[in-house]
C-alpha cells in the first residue's frame, strides 16, 4: 500500500479516536469548514545543518554528585574533574584540649556511581584553598582558585565504586579514605592550631580554613570518572589526635547541603583526542559532522543542529501548512565498547548562541517529548511539532539560530555519544533527520 494512503488511514483513525474521547459539547470544536480541501502528506527531506562545537563552561555548585577523576577516551581525548569544597564543624565550640598533637588526618568520600573503566589506577591530588568560596555564589566548570603548594595526598587506587567497605568490625557503604598527614603534617598541625573564636561556629571556621581542592592525575589509557556523593554523613574530613588528658581523641568535619562545592573539568583543550574530532570541534570544519557528531557532558560538546529553511517553509502552491507531527531522530551506528549511552538527553533551542531555552514540545511532558535512549534505534528521537510549527507560521520574521543537543545534567555526569550526521559514511547508516507528516489546507 502507498506510505501516502497508509498515513491517510492511521491519521485518519487516530482522529476518529480522538473524538470519540472528547466530551459532547466539544466534538466539532475544531474543524475545518471543508474537510475535503485537505491534503495529508510526508516527507523526511527536510534540510538540516548539524556540527558540534566545545562547550565553553557550565555552572557546577552545589551539585548532589561530585565528578573526580580521569578518563583517556578514544575520540574525545582525556580528561580531568576534581573539586572545590568546604568543610563545616560537627559540633560547635569545640576545643582541642591543652597541647593537641596530631596522629593522623583522613578524607573519607562516598561513592554514588562510575562511567568509565575503573580498572586504571587513578591518583588524586589534595591542596588546600587559598581563597574562600561562598554557597550563595555561583561557580563555573572552568573557575580555578588559588591553592597551596603542597600535594597533601598523591594517593594512588583503583576506584570500587560498587564494593562494600570493611572498617574495624563493620562493613559500610562503598567509599575511599585518603590519609592526608603521610606527606606533610601541615594541614593537620593548622586545624589543631585553630583558637577558641575559629570553633566557635561553622561560619568562623570557615574563615579560618578555606576547604580543598581535590583533583587528578590525567591518566595514560583508560580510566573513569567516579562519582562521590558529597552531602552524606559518610563523606568527611575526620582528625585523630592526642593531647595532655586523651591519647585517642578524634573529631569530624562534614560537608553538608550549607557548603560551597564545585566541579572544576578540563579537557586539555582535546589535544589527544582524534583526528576527526578534532577538525570538526577544534578547528571548525563543520561540514565533517554531516557524517559523525558528538557530544560529551563535562562541559565537553554539544551539536549546533538548525533547519535553515524551516522559517521559509510552504508548499508549493502557497496553501496553508497545518503540521501533525514533527519527529527529530538521532541514531548511533554502534556504542564503544565500555562507553554507554546516555541514559537522556537534551534538545534545546538556541538563544542567539548566548543562552538556552525550553522548546514548547518539552511542556508536553517527557513522555511525550522524548530525549530517553531508546536501544531500539540505538538512539534518541524527539516530538518538536509545535517547534516547527511555530517557526513556519512566524516565518523570516523569527530568528532562527536553531537548536542544540547535549547530554542532560551535563553538570554531573561524565556521559559522551558519538552519533551520525546526515549523511554517515556508509549507506546502512541511519542519519540524523528531521520526518514531518502535515496537512495542507486549500483556503
Amino acid at each position: 500500500m502507498p506510505l501516502r494512503i497508509t498515513l491517510i488511514l492511521v491519521i485518519s483513525a487516530l482522529v476518529m479516536t480522538y473524538s470519540c474521547s472528547k466530551k459532547p459539547e466539544r466534538i466539532g470544536d475544531n474543524l475545518q469548514p471543508d474537510q475535503n480541501n485537505i491534503g495529508l502528506f510526508y516527507t523526511d527531506t527536510i534540510s538540516i545543518e548539524a556540527y558540534s562545537v566545545a562547550e565553553d563552561s557550565i555552572r557546577t555548585d552545589e551539585a548532589a554528585k561530585i565528578l573526580f577523576g580521569s578518563m583517556k577516551d578514544p575520540v574525545f581525548g582525556t580528561t580531568v574533574a576534581g573539586f572545590f569544597t568546604q568543610f563545616r564543624l560537627s559540633t560547635n565550640g569545640h576545643s582541642f584540649g591543652s597541647n593537641p598533637q596530631l596522629d593522623s588526618l583522613v578524607l573519607q568520600l562516598a561513592f554514588s556511581g562510575y562511567y568509565g573503566d575503573t580498572a586504571a589506577t587513578q591518583t588524586m591530588r589534595i591542596y588546600e584553598l587559598e581563597e574562600q568560596i561562598h554557597v550563595d555564589s555561583g561557580y563555573f566548570s572552568n573557575t580555578m582558585k588559588p591553592t597551596g603548594d603542597i600535594d597533601l595526598a598523591a594517593y594512588e587506587f583503583t576506584p570500587m565504586p560498587n564494593t562494600p567497605f570493611p572498617m574495624l568490625e563493620d562493613t559500610l557503604a562503598p567509599m575511599i579514605r585518603v590519609p592526608l598527614s603521610s606527606i606533610s603534617a601541615s594541614m593537620g598541625e593548622k586545624i589543631l592550631a585553630a583558637t577558641e573564636t575559629d570553633l566557635e561556629s561553622t561560619e568562623n571556621f570557615k574563615a579560618y580554613f578555606n576547604g580543598l581542592f581535590i583533583t587528578a592525575e590525567a591518566v595514560a589509557n583508560g580510566g573513569a570518572i567516579s562519582y562521590f556523593d558529597i552531602p552524606s554523613n559518610l563523606s568527611r574530613l575526620t582528625i585523630y589526635y592526642s593531647n595532655d588528658t586523651d591519647d585517642s581523641l578524634r573529631y569530624e568535619f562534614y560537608i553538608t547541603a550549607s557548603e560551597a562545592r564545585y566541579n572544576y573539568f578540563d579537557h586539555n583543550n582535546f589535544q589527544d583526542a582524534s583526528q576527526d574530532f578534532t577538525n570538526q570541534v577544534i578547528q571548525g570544519d563543520t561540514l565533517a559532522g554531516r557524517q559523525t557528531l558528538y557530544a560529551q557532558a563535562m562541559s565537553g560538546v554539544k551539536t549546533k543542529i538548525r533547519f535553515p529553511n524551516i522559517n521559509k517553509m510552504q508548499h508549493p502552491s502557497g496553501s496553508k501548512m497545518i503540521i501533525n507531527e514533527a519527529k527529530l531522530f538521532m541514531r548511533a551506528s554502534a556504542l564503544a565498547e565500555g562507553f554507554d549511552a546516555p541514559s537522556q538527553m537534551a534538545l534545546v533551542i538556541n538563544k542567539n548562541n548566548e543562552s538556552y531555552e525550553v522548546l514548547p514540545d518539552q511542556l508536553e511532558g517527557d513522555a511525550y517529548f522524548g530525549g530517553q535512549y531508546k536501544s531500539s534505534i540505538k538512539g534518541y528521537q524527539y516530538r518538536i511539532t509545535r517547534y516547527v510549527q511555530d517557526m513556519i507560521l512566524a516565518g523570516e520574521e523569527k530568528e532562527n539560530h536553531g537548536l542544540y543537543f547535549l547530554v542532560y545534567g551535563a553538570s554531573s555526569k561524565a556521559d559522551r555519544w558519538v552519533f551520525n550526521g546526515i549523511t554517515p559514511q556508509a549507506d546502512t547508516l541511519k542519519p540524523l533527520e528531521l520526518q514531518l507528516i502535515y496537512s495542507v489546507v486549500n483556503e
